[in-house]
């Protein structure tokens, strides 16, 4: 995890968002809660309220669609009383969402946030025909989007709204916001059509090819946290992973891109949870490093609980859920579910008792004297997954419509009402669910063999919304699922003949005919490589805490890890074999904290080492797993010898193995 500098994140609101905001009443009136005629001012192509039915998705049904609308609406006009204005004398005619920040402005005094400007300009597409203001108030929150542009990409949103000249084109930008905005380019395009003043549809191509992809997406498919990040970063924030926004992106640039990024989020989180979460389904506010884990406390310097479920990974439930709804994948389900089904038996089934802030295990940690509604109303979306919570999804209907405590939960929650009342409407011509099969893949073909393994290719399928994986077959059962055209499967026997099949996927679970059968024969099996430090003695220079000694290194657990005490160099830690052997191979699996340089030391001192040998030496380390090939030789004992870390921490290593002959020399 490298970052070239420190970007507070501006959402993360504790006990202090309860405090009322400071608000200017718009002089405009509220809008009439009557819907049954949906106004078409500026010729709203899905007026409010289109009330979705979508299939897998279970809505309240404690009252009438007819009362969710009007709830809806009546929240709707709340949130615009209090949050939307236009009154930037830097900006004539520049809508903004007035909302408080964590973190500096650098002097200005900050009126609202690129993540607000996200919000405000969903919420408004969704919302027009019941407003019929809507189309002025978009334009006018996109001229703010564009005046105040990123200083690093101009195609991007400068992450703070303050009224200065000066203070447009200042700021970097943060990844939510823009994902965001982009997102709601396609909305308007599907509300309003893109021939009029602002070409909504160019626009959103130009902001997801131009800004997200170029700043955003990192080389391992992840979204880091804004154009100040670098491009090849661990770190992200999975209330960013807005999934099913990036299946818009993917629909309307055709950019196998964005598939590819679903498919790795969907994979970083099934790592995750596995690790720290299989009971909660919960997801730390900011992940880090590979495997994924949780970011260290006080990551970024803005706030401690930043390794929990916390102001930020609040959101994640409803932009987990939404890809099942919107799009039917069936992964998004299967998280949904798992957190829907904890937070019912933590709560008791009362959503009044959801707290603001909790680990990964589900203990609370939270502290505000009344719940939050960025914390209620995601964890009653992800509900909808399943209609055995029916009671659940009426009882937090009822909560959601009558709290308001500032402009973070408010703006939330109104997008989960949204999405809950069927009134988040897929951004596509029609909006209908999608039923139509990929292609069948193609030339399947054995590109490689083991003793253990069969790989293989095929020629990718077609799909008229987007194939989103490979379901690879050994005979009748199901041996590998992925993203791309290849595959290798794994765990076979030696010397056996196995045939193979492949078919394609899409979002919607619609799945192709089966490709051509391919057989391979695996090879004779060779002798295993022995781990030769697997529960040996290890000794190390320093312990962060008794928990992480040197012997967890090697313990061939890759959950617990060796820890050195922070901010110091050298650091090392080393293996006794217990006997001299002879050694071509040293594996090292990092943790977050790295280092970025070290040495391979070995010594062949009878009881105890002292003469060390360099066999390996690098100076750019980057975290990931070193497999390294040494000339052969004989060493009783192998240390890792670190002398610049990665980090500002210490070193830290999940497994140290060592290979070569098991024969005592």
């Amino acid at each position: 995890m490298e970052m070239t500098k420190v970007r507070p994140v501006k959402n993360k609101l504790k006990v202090w968002s309860v405090a009322v905001l400071c608000v200017t009443f718009l002089t405009a009136s509220f809008l009439s809660p009557a819907l049954e005629q949906k106004a078409e001012a500026a010729g709203e192509q899905k007026p409010f309220p289109q009330q979705v039915n979508y299939t897998g998705i279970t809505k309240p049904n404690h009252v009438t669609q007819t009362q969710l609308n009007s709830d809806v609406a009546s929240y709707y006009n709340s949130w615009k009383s209090s949050y939307l204005k236009n009154d930037l004398s830097s900006l004539p005619g520049g809508y903004y969402i007035k909302g408080n920040i964590t973190g500096g402005a650098d002097g200005y005094k900050p009126l609202g946030s690129s993540e607000g400007q996200g919000y405000g300009m969903v919420i408004t597409a969704l919302m027009a025909g019941y407003d019929t203001n809507a189309k002025t108030i978009y334009d006018g929150l996109f001229k703010t989007a564009r005046a105040y542009k990123s200083s690093a990409n101009g195609n991007l949103m400068g992450w703070v709204v303050a009224d200065a000249k000066a203070a447009q084109g200042h700021f970097d930008s943060a990844t939510d916001g823009d994902v965001d905005i982009a997102y709601s380019l396609i909305l308007a395009h599907y509300q309003w059509g893109s021939t009029g003043t602002i070409n909504y549809l160019a626009e959103a191509k130009k902001m997801i090819t131009d800004g997200i992809k170029v700043s955003n997406v990192t080389t391992n498919n992840r979204l880091n946290l804004g154009d100040w990040d670098e491009k090849n970063a661990l770190n992200t924030r999975p209330s960013d992973w807005m999934l099913s926004h990036l299946r818009a992106f993917y629909e309307v640039t055709g950019d196998q891109t964005w598939l590819n990024v679903i498919n790795n989020l969907y994979s970083v989180y099934t790592s995750f949870s596995a690790s720290y979460s299989p009971n909660t389904g919960l997801i730390s506010d900011f992940v880090v490093g590979n495997p994924p884990q949780p970011a260290p406390r006080n990551f970024l310097d803005e706030f401690p609980e930043t390794d929990e479920y916390n102001y930020n990974a609040s959101r994640v439930p409803l932009r987990i859920v939404m890809d099942y709804g919107l799009y039917g994948d069936t992964r998004g389900k299967a998280i949904a579910d798992k957190m829907a089904t904890w937070i019912k038996g933590k709560t008791g089934g009362n959503p009044d008792n959801i707290k603001d802030g909790y680990k990964l295990n589900g203990a609370v940690t939270g502290s505000a004297s009344g719940s939050e509604g960025v914390f209620v109303a995601p964890l009653i979306a992800a509900a909808t997954s399943n209609s055995s919570n029916q009671a659940w999804i009426n009882a937090g209907w009822d909560w959601m419509k009558s709290h308001k405590t500032g402009y973070y939960s408010d703006s939330f929650s109104l997008l989960n009402m949204l999405f809950i009342s069927g009134n988040w409407w897929k951004p596509v011509a029609g909006g209908s669910p999608d039923t139509q099969a990929p292609s069948v893949p193609g030339n399947l073909t054995v590109t490689g063999k083991t003793a253990s393994s069969v790989s293989l290719s095929w020629n990718a399928s077609t799909d008229n919304v987007g194939v989103t994986s490979y379901e690879v077959y050994n005979g009748a059962t199901l041996a590998a699922s992925v993203p791309g055209t290849s595959a290798t499967v794994s765990g076979l026997s030696a010397s056996t003949t196995y045939t193979f099949t492949v078919k394609a996927k899409d979002a919607a679970g619609n799945q192709s005919g089966v490709s051509n059968t391919t057989t391979a024969t695996t090879n004779n099996g060779p002798t295993q490589p022995t781990n030769l430090a697997l529960n040996k003695a290890g000794v190390s220079s320093s312990n962060e805490t008794t928990s992480v000694g040197a012997a967890k290194a090697f313990d061939g657990n890759a959950t617990t890890r060796w820890a050195s005490v922070e901010g110091a160099d050298p650091q090392w830690i080393y293996v006794d074999l217990g006997a001299t052997k002879n050694i071509n191979r040293v594996k090292l699996n990092w943790e977050a904290a790295y280092a970025k340089g070290y040495k391979i030391q070995v010594s062949t001192d009878s009881a105890s080492p002292s003469n060390w040998t360099d066999v390996y030496s690098t100076t750019t380390g980057n975290g990931a797993i070193d497999d390294l090939t040494i000339t052969a030789q004989d060493a009783r004992y192998v240390r890792m010898y670190g002398t610049v870390r990665g980090t500002s921490y210490g070193y830290s290593l999940y497994e140290f193995e060592v290979y070569g002959t098991d024969v005592t020399r």
